[in-house]
């Protein structure tokens, strides 16, 4: 009878004597469960390299496929390296990885440890990968830069319990974050956690609940605040303009940097939220608007920022507290806006999806689910203008319908 150790067992691309233990073992349907008990890694050649495979099943009964390369063309050293496999071919079905001494330069076998900030960066090219809009991509990182603060980069990523979201929640409480913006970053968290218990890296994953936040009507900027907006002299006449532009057209803040105008109209790419095409025609004087936005963030002030976005809607929020309108109301507001004006124009729900680039009308309708009866007089110069045939002048608050534009209204 062959001798054989279990380092060595079994190896592909050997021949056995026909009457041998290997041969029968290899053979018969009674090893196989033998083999499956002792989940013994084996040869496996993939062209001219020798790799180290295990397979087995896990306590759910889902099949595992383990392979690492042995770096070796020679079957001699591969046999070598495969015995200091099997050695921890144990924790390797426990889900540690390892560092053999092949692949590294103190020549021993080391544990590898999946830190968070490994992590990280790993699921983050995913996410690129998988063309995420590059909003989204920013938000994510935001959140994750926080887990980092609160939980450092160097720890294990199977660590990470119940006490450290609670620690996460408080810390995002501290810097003085909205349950609204906590929830995002929550969302970001457990879509990471998720990503990893699903390829298996995590056996689990914490408990990660939302806050909940009750249903408040959309936050939009009426008549008269935006006027005054107009009005406020220590504010730069190109803000004036481009906060007319994003009032106008309902587009999002970073939309206009990835666009391109065509004509009369602005083509939005897929990278947008919505991740799908749509278009917005303009008047010629928003045309103008757009076209110094865009020079403003391709070769202007806008080119030398890190996030030019971040910087309008600072300075419309700062704005905002300088003519005292409530701390609720921010930059998205003018989104909020224009579907409210939208709708007083009678424009149909379906027609404003389609402007705001909503993946379903559900999510427009929040805006018709409200007392518009209520909201109208809060744009009194829009409902009189469409009542009445149009007059310009220094109060005039509409310009998407006309090539007409008020010059005391919003310089040009």
């Amino acid at each position: 009878m062959l001798n054989y150790t279990p380092n060595q067992f079994p190896f592909t691309g050997e021949d056995f004597r026909k009457d041998s233990m290997l041969s029968m073992c290899n053979d018969t349907t009674v090893f196989g469960s033998l083999r499956k008990e002792l989940a013994m890694a084996y040869l496996w050649q993939r062209g001219a390299v020798w790799y180290a495979r295990m397979q087995w099943r896990d306590a759910n009964g889902q099949k595992k496929d383990y392979q690492k390369s042995l770096h070796t063309n020679s079957i001699v050293t591969a046999r070598e390296r495969l015995v200091l496999v099997n050695r921890v071919k144990t924790e390797i079905k426990e889900g540690l990885s390892f560092s053999f001494p092949w692949m590294n330069d103190e020549g021993q076998t080391k544990v590898l440890v999946f830190r968070i900030k490994d992590a990280i960066n790993q699921w983050m090219v995913h996410r690129k990968k998988n063309k995420i809009a590059m909003s989204t991509l920013e938000i994510n990182k935001l959140a994750l830069n926080y887990l980092i603060d609160c939980t450092g980069s160097k720890r294990p990523l199977d660590t990470i319990s119940n006490s450290d979201i609670a620690s996460y929640i408080d810390y995002l409480d501290a810097k003085g974050n909205s349950d609204t913006t906590i929830n995002i970053h929550l969302r970001t968290i457990k879509a990471m956690l998720n990503f990893y218990h699903k390829l298996g890296k995590l056996n689990s994953t914490p408990i990660i609940q939302q806050r909940k936040i009750p249903k408040t009507e959309p936050i939009y900027i009426t008549d008269d605040e935006f006027q005054s907006l107009m009005k406020l002299d220590e504010l730069d006449d190109f803000y004036k303009r481009v906060f007319l532009l994003y009032r106008e057209t309902g587009m999002r803040l970073r939309e206009p940097f990835m666009s391109s105008l065509i004509g009369d109209w602005i083509d939005i790419p897929p990278e947008s939220k919505t991740k799908s095409v749509r278009s917005i025609e303009l008047s010629d004087p928003l045309k103008k608007v757009f076209l110094e936005l865009k020079k403003w963030y391709d070769q202007g002030y806008g080119s030398t920022l890190i996030d030019a976005g971040d910087n309008i809607s600072k300075v419309f929020k700062k704005s905002l507290r300088k003519i005292g309108s409530k701390d609720t109301k921010h930059f998205h507001s003018l989104r909020h806006t224009f579907a409210v004006r939208m709708l007083l124009k009678n424009t149909s729900i379906y027609d404003v999806k389609l402007m705001m680039g909503h993946t379903s009308v559900t999510t427009t309708e929040q805006y018709s689910n409200m007392n518009l009866k209520r909201v109208a007089q809060d744009f009194p110069t829009l409902v009189t203008s469409y009542a009445k045939t149009p007059k310009f002048g220094l109060e005039d608050m509409f310009l998407e319908d006309t090539c007409h534009m008020s010059s005391d209204y919003v310089p040009l």
